[in-house]
């Protein structure tokens, strides 16, 4: 019996093996993609789709087949032929589904594949219902095994090579290309093994219980495509799926990594901050860390510069301190910023006291460097307190807390200096805590007190007038120095009451004085930023003012250039008022500020006070000999007085005098004194009040 082929069956079976090229192909992805429950679910649908596409391009190859005589085909060995394509897809996913490809897994899946394969083949060319036998030639026959292995190792290689464990996908032509390849390795075997198969002449149908070829075609061509597609469409959408999941993973996970890097570090150095810094000191007390060192940074008169120059200014400066801080340090240790002003260093490496002494120090000497932020150069210095571990607590808690307690104390003894801790101090926190809690009661009972410094003439050595400054000696915090008190009072918005409270006394005692003794005592008060700019200052001074009964010729309220630059519009305004009102005013500690020539034209001031630090080194050092003669000079040429301060030498004195200066204050004359002491001094020294009522 001869047999002829339709080339357009032939045609479709090539399509169909395409497309079960193309679902194997990614059934092999989504395999090497997946885990447990989900690749074993994905190896059985494989399977099955797999094995319907290769046992349908068989099928309809062998429909494609134009004998002479109709042939039906045996159920059972149809069924089994299905599963002989099914369990060989099965091999061949399992075979690239994990482990590396070596060359004796790829040709024993070969040659099982193609085992399979070839089963799938002949069986079904045995399901054939023909009278008579069908025989092979056995050449052709062999040839067409060689085919099945080759090709399916060829199969294996591809799908192997296409679905690498990398998250790269190949791109579409190159899956086409290799789909097209395996597609026609198996059309190659199939009609290889259909051209070795001879057949009995005058071959009779025999379809007693057998399937028409019509309804198979009509079965195959229908139900295969079916079940490639939707397995091929499930597989495309799981992998988009997959896709989508994986970058909203990864976009999770850089989401979770800026959040993290957003609430571990500060915003403005971008250093750790002190949740990051405690987590670390955390870490290394689990790990039983044998030692190291906390260092509590805080800049000095941070808050004067902020003030005078601007936020913009003060938040270059955090970034150039946190930057030169990092660089003071070594590698390993690391710098965090926990507060405005204020850093932290874990000196890390199990530090002797030594190294960290030596690191302290280094910091000191590194941020009292002038900082040259646009075109103004900036002074600071730090105060840094340092504790150990062990030796000094062996709790995160407690070794912050008396870093903290040092670094007070480094401020109590003059700054620009580190101390370690020692156990009778107090950290900064808790004493702040107390003196919020003493202040108020305080300022409630009248147990803060000013004392008076004399200003006098430098021509004739009359006093022609006091400065007062207020003076806190409390039952339980001791002595609190001024430059201690003013700060926490304005960050703890008590300095509008402690401000309206010196105002008050001060006056109350200068209208006294004239009152008892018949001549007048002008008295000079500190007013800060944040009273000038309360808007019911005015009104305040007024009526101070009005219940003292003292004549507002004789109060100075001294300002400090910081005071003038923060607000210049404003304080200009309210400093005019204060002129109409009769009240003088003067710049106090003229030439550590940033104000300008000419910013102080346009206010009205009648003195600027030198200040002391100058004076200091006038006599002996150039430079601070030709401020304080610039400053005096200046004075002169804006018709302004002069008062200088921390006169405490008689040839300090001279020198002033030889400039033309007006007025001193300093312990060359006397200390402030309490208001009997001023009085004593007064007398003792035969001198009096040669001033104008």
């Amino acid at each position: 019996m001869e047999a002829q082929y339709h080339i357009g069956l032939v045609a479709l079976s090539l399509g169909v093996a395409f497309i079960a090229s193309l679902t194997a192909l990614d059934m092999a992805g989504r395999l090497r993609a997946t885990k447990g429950l989900a690749s074993k679910l994905w190896l059985g649908g494989g399977a099955f789709s797999m094995g319907v596409g290769i046992w349908a391009m068989h099928f309809v190859g062998m429909l494609a087949m134009d004998m002479s005589s109709a042939v039906a085909y045996n159920i059972p060995l149809t069924v089994i032929s299905f599963a002989a394509a099914v369990l060989s897809s099965a091999l061949a996913l399992t075979v690239v589904k994990t482990g590396k490809l070596t060359a004796t897994r790829l040709c024993s899946g070969a040659a099982l594949m193609g085992a399979g394969v070839c089963l799938m083949h002949y069986i079904g060319m045995a399901a054939m219902q023909i009278h008579g036998e069908l025989s092979y030639q056995p050449f052709i026959f062999a040839l067409s095994v060689l085919i099945a292995v080759t090709a399916s190792g060829a199969a294996l290689w591809l799908v192997f090579r296409l679905n690498p464990t990398s998250k790269q996908r190949p791109s579409l032509w190159y899956r086409t290309g290799a789909g097209l390849v395996m597609a026609l390795g198996i059309t190659g075997m199939h009609y290889t093994g259909m051209a070795a198969t001879i057949y009995p002449e005058h071959a009779m149908m025999n379809n007693d219980d057998g399937l028409s070829p019509a309804l198979l075609a009509i079965y195959v061509a229908t139900v295969s495509v079916i079940i490639m597609l939707g397995a091929l469409l499930l597989s495309i959408y799981d992998t988009h799926l997959t896709s989508a999941n994986a970058q909203l993973a990864a976009s999770l996970s850089e989401a979770n990594t800026e959040l993290k890097g957003m609430v571990y570090r500060d915003p403005l150095t971008k250093l750790p901050n002190r949740l990051f810094f405690e987590e670390k000191i955390t870490e290394l007390l689990s790990e039983g860390c044998d030692s190291f060192s906390v260092f509590f940074v805080d800049l000095d008169h941070f808050k004067k510069i902020n003030d005078s120059l601007g936020h913009h200014v003060g938040d270059i400066l955090i970034k150039q301190s946190a930057a030169r801080l990092s660089a003071a340090v070594r590698d390993t240790d690391l710098v965090a910023r926990v507060g405005g002003d204020e850093f932290m260093v874990l000196i890390q490496g199990n530090p002797s006291k030594k190294t960290a002494e030596s690191l302290a120090f280094r910091i000191v000497e590194t941020l009292q460097q002038p900082f040259q932020i646009e075109d103004v150069m900036v002074n600071v210095s730090s105060s840094v307190g340092v504790s150990m571990y062990p030796e000094h607590a062996e709790q995160m808690h407690e070794l912050m807390v008396y870093a903290d307690a040092a670094m007070y104390a480094a401020k109590k003894s003059g700054r620009n200096s580190y101390v370690f801790y020692q156990q009778d101090m107090t950290s900064g926190t808790e004493r702040r805590a107390k003196m919020d809690e003493r202040l108020r009661l305080a300022l409630a009972n009248g147990s803060l007190h000013l004392a008076y410094q004399p200003k006098v003439d430098v021509l004739t050595g009359v006093v022609t007038g006091v400065e007062a400054l207020i003076r806190w000696q409390d039952e339980e915090l001791g002595v609190v120095t001024p430059d201690e008190l003013i700060p926490f009072a304005e960050d703890s918005n008590l300095i509008l009451p402690l401000g309206d409270w010196v105002l008050k006394t001060a006056c109350q005692f200068s209208a006294k004085w004239e009152h008892e003794n018949g001549k007048p005592l002008p008295i000079a008060v500190n007013i800060s930023a944040m009273q000038l700019s309360h808007r019911g200052f005015i009104d305040s001074v007024r009526q101070v003012l009005e219940d003292t009964g003292l004549n507002p010729r004789r109060l100075e309220l001294e300002l400090t250039e910081s005071t003038l630059v923060k607000d210049p519009k404003y304080a200009q305004e309210v400093m005019f008022q204060l002129r109409d009102i009769g009240v003088s005013i003067s710049i106090d500690d003229f030439g550590t500020g940033y104000s300008n020539l000419a910013q102080l034209r346009r206010f009205p001031i009648d003195r600027l006070k030198i200040d002391k630090s100058f004076m200091s080194e006038a006599v002996v050092n150039e430079q601070d000999a030709a401020i304080v003669k610039s400053v005096i000079a200046l004075a002169q040429i804006l018709n302004l007085q002069v008062t200088t301060e921390g006169i405490e030498t008689e040839e300090q004195l001279e020198f002033v005098r030889s400039l033309k200066g007006q007025e001193y204050q300093g312990y060359y004359y006397s200390k402030a004194l309490e208001a009997d002491d001023l009085r004593d001094l007064l007398v003792e020294k035969l001198q009096s009040m040669d001033l104008t009522a």
